[in-house]
């Protein structure tokens, strides 16, 4: 109910009532009218059942800055450490991760302009994200190379073929698809790729905290501060659960949130970035689509990329009488 004292715009509405719903149950329920407004996940299917349902029903697709990645495990003793197949290994699988592959088939159905995403604290929509990739990123993993990444695998000394578990959250359909488009490139090249979707992927004690994975695949959702990227790819930092660390992006980390300087911020941004790719911390692969639909009688309901998701002026929607 709204605050009668509050000072600011007055609420448009009287009573809002949240409802968690799946994913993949969202769009059902849009439908049935137990929803009025939902931002479910965007895959083609979802966008597909939603044109479908005429138009009492509105559909918004936008950028939004989340973003999906791989980050490898770095802790002793992993397929991917230093004391096992080490960078040679990392390099071979990210030759024949088919990125472009992911985005023909699963993003650009939603959004036509998709790209793939070659930067991690930066957007492909953003002014500066050109500036800095082309600093720190030459493109050699932008097209699949089978024959450069069984070589690679070769150089590492790991006896092929080598198990790489990837772990997600699951249920996830994309990401169940993106596994399985990486199961057929990769082990081509001498992987045995291992789909381990666990529902409690992100649970405390599960795989992700404990790194038990060789390989994690979920999304980063961006804030747009200069240095909130820190505590993933900082040494020790509360994000990094891959154990990666270098002396030299954890200074330039410390030169960036230290100063409020723009052009300080952007430089120490491209020698990151550059580090990142020259250690393969991980992969970054695109950035989120978003959806959202909603019930056309209401009105005020504004697509955006924040944080906050579409509710971020739920209390300014109204229903048509």
């Amino acid at each position: 109910m709204p605050n009668e004292s509050y000072y600011g715009t007055a609420a448009a509405t009287g009573e809002l009532v949240f409802r968690f719903v799946a994913p993949e149950a969202q769009v059902q329920a849009l439908q049935n009218g137990d929803l009025n407004v939902v931002e479910p996940q965007a895959t083609v299917d979802t966008v597909q059942q939603i044109e479908a349902m005429g138009d009492q029903f509105t559909l918004e697709v936008g950028d939004t800055l989340t973003w999906e990645h791989l980050d490898f495990n770095f802790a002793d003793g992993t397929t991917f450490a230093e004391d096992e197949g080490g960078l040679a290994a990392r390099e071979a699988f990210a030759m024949c991760v088919p990125r472009q592959q992911i985005i023909d088939n699963l993003i650009a159905p939603i959004n036509e302009e998709a790209v793939v995403m070659n930067a991690r604290e930066t957007f492909p929509f953003y002014d500066n994200y050109e500036d800095i990739v082309s600093a720190s990123y030459d493109g050699r993993y932008d097209e699949v190379d089978i024959e450069g990444a069984a070589a690679k695998l070769e150089e590492s000394g790991l006896s092929t073929p080598v198990d790489v578990r990837i772990g997600y959250s699951a249920p996830n359909q994309r990401r169940s698809d993106e596994v399985a488009a990486i199961t057929s490139s990769c082990n081509e090249a001498g992987f045995n790729i291992l789909d381990e979707g666990d529902p409690d992927f992100f649970s405390a004690g599960g795989p992700l905290e404990t790194a038990n994975y060789d390989v994690a695949l979920f999304a980063w959702a961006g804030s747009g501060q200069k240095a909130s990227g820190e505590p993933i790819y900082s040494t020790g930092g509360g994000q990094n659960f891959g154990n990666y660390s270098n002396e030299e992006v954890d200074a330039a980390w410390d030169t960036l949130s230290a100063s409020s300087d723009e052009d300080v911020a952007l430089e120490q941004v491209k020698i990151i970035e550059k580090l990142l790719w020259d250690d393969l911390y991980g992969i970054p692969v695109f950035a989120h689509p978003g959806v959202v639909a909603f019930d056309s009688s209401i009105s005020n309901v504004i697509f955006n990329s924040t944080q906050t998701g579409i509710p971020w002026n739920a209390e300014q929607w109204v229903r048509a009488e």
